[in-house]
């Protein structure tokens, strides 16, 4: 577009006082486009004089508001990379926190329970092989004892696994496992709907253990009487929801309920989580993660 003179005539001409047209005479206003970055803006030139802007004028200012249009495009991309950097960072930086937390988790279980086991036992074999020729019955005590401790390294090391991965959902699945989940919940009437999923791995480890936190939060803080839980399967996403009738808490007060655990399972695995509370108005937590269908 060129306007020769009385651009205030001209229904094309918009007056910014900003831009104190009112100084100028003649102007051009030509598209700042280019590829791939497309439209970008509008380059305006003005003159103080009458000027009359000729096809070559036009083709040059056009020429250099191509050029504005890619720089303007390159800072946006620069600006887009370095926001998805500093976000890549901070994600990589919480993998990294939650992954020495869990091997923090897992050798104090080990230590604490199945090394201090296996030392008993030790012992118990150790005096049993001293004593089996001359006091029998002492030699069939320390065999019971070691027994017990067989038992019990067996549990704790059953523990420590399924801190890892809990073992239902390779024997049922995730829908039958959120269904076992809720069986063992005392006190709380939990009902369950749940889609059978195609899911990733860690994505049934991450919604499972957010529907376990959640229910355990139900039973120690909630005081509901019921609880459902519902896992919905559409196409590109996945959503775990659980809510109760209980006495719900403001935000302000919601520090000790591990929420935060839960919303880094969620962040972790690409989703968010939602929760949703009020004092007398029960609690909805509810966990969406985008996942793709697998092949």
């Amino acid at each position: 577009m060129t306007i020769t003179d009385h651009k205030e005539a001209d229904p094309r001409y918009r007056y910014f006082p900003e831009l104190r047209g009112g100084e100028f005479t003649s102007m051009a206003s030509v598209p700042m486009a280019s590829q791939p970055s497309g439209l970008a803006g509008v380059l305006n030139v003005h003159t103080r004089s009458r000027r009359i802007f000729t096809e070559r004028d036009v083709a040059l200012l056009t020429a250099i508001g191509s050029l504005f249009a890619g720089a303007v495009h390159q800072a946006r991309l620069h600006r887009r990379l370095a926001a998805r950097e500093h976000a890549l960072e901070q994600f990589a930086e919480r993998v990294i926190a939650a992954q020495e937390a869990e091997r923090r988790r897992l050798a104090g279980d080990i230590h604490d329970g199945i090394s201090q086991r296996l030392i008993s036992l030790s012992y118990h074999l150790d005096a049993a092989a001293d004593a089996l020729h001359e006091a029998p019955e002492f030699t069939a005590e320390q065999l019971v004892l070691a027994r017990q401790m067989i038992d019990l390294t067996l549990n704790e090391a059953r523990a420590a696994i399924s801190g890892l991965r809990p073992p239902v959902l390779d024997d049922l699945g995730l829908a039958d496992g959120l269904a076992s989940l809720a069986r063992s919940i005392g006190g709380v009437q939990v009902t369950v709907e749940a889609d059978e999923c195609a899911l990733p791995e860690h994505v049934e480890i991450a919604l499972y253990r957010i529907a376990q936190e959640a229910l355990q939060n139900v039973v120690k803080h909630a005081g509901a009487a019921a609880a459902s839980v519902i896992l919905r399967c559409d196409p590109g996403l996945v959503s775990l929801r659980v809510t109760d009738d209980g006495a719900g808490f403001s935000p302000d007060a919601a520090g000790g309920f591990g929420l935060s655990g839960m919303a880094e399972r969620a962040e972790l695995v690409g989703g968010h989580l939602d929760v949703r509370s009020g004092r007398g108005r029960g609690t909805t937590i509810e966990a969406q993660i985008p996942v793709t269908p697998p092949r």
